[in-house]
């Protein structure tokens, strides 16, 4: 009696550890092109979905219409709007840090000059991002025409252009600039950009 016991319960741990072992992944869904007016069936390559690629820290996907001006206009026009989404996503995160910052030194009446040159940051950004950027990749909508564009920013890179960010966000304060490069709110940014 007591062998059987022993041996139904190592035959239940062996069947509890077989059936424990290695979780399945689930697949991932399926990526459609997202343009026109549905349903959405045509198979589009994962970045256009999810935003990512191995040889950049932070990207972005844009997108252009189908145009009588030809392929390499539309190219270029998404290239321009995914530039643009990541100037966005760098300035967001640089005016964000900055304010913190300052709220945490005590310097909340300057976070009002935070705000003031949050379109001078993006302007100072744009020109920054559009020199450390590269086209990752493009593909085309087979249906509608429409043309997508990944750009990313190499994590090589990101440092610099994080830095002109935030040194944007402080208009001019170097002093101010330098206290916020060497405390852990730029640590911080640059940890929340490398995602």
């Amino acid at each position: 009696m007591q062998t059987t016991k022993l041996t139904l319960l190592i035959a239940a741990s062996a069947l509890l550890a077989a059936c424990a072992g290695e979780p399945k992944q689930a697949a991932a869904p399926a990526c459609f092109f997202q343009d026109g007016a549905g349903p959405y069936t045509t198979k589009a390559p994962d970045w256009v979905c999810h935003e990512r690629h191995s040889e950049a820290g932070l990207t972005a996907v844009s997108s252009y219409r189908q145009s009588a001006s030809g392929y390499d206009f539309m190219v270029e026009m998404a290239t321009s709007r995914a530039r643009q989404k990541l100037a966005g996503i760098i300035s967001s995160k640089a005016l964000g840090s900055a304010k913190d910052y300052r709220a945490t030194t005590g310097n909340i009446a300057a976070n009002e000059t935070v705000m003031a040159t949050s379109e001078l940051t993006q302007k100072t950004l744009t020109n920054v991002v559009l020199t450390g950027s590269r086209v990752l990749s493009k593909t085309r909508n087979p249906v509608t025409g429409q043309v997508y564009v990944l750009v990313g920013i190499s994590d090589k890179d990101l440092p610099e252009i994080a830095n002109a960010a935030a040194k944007a966000s402080f208009m001019d304060d170097d002093a101010e600039f330098q206290r916020f490069k060497a405390s852990q709110g730029f640590k911080e940014l640059m940890q929340d950009l490398k995602g």
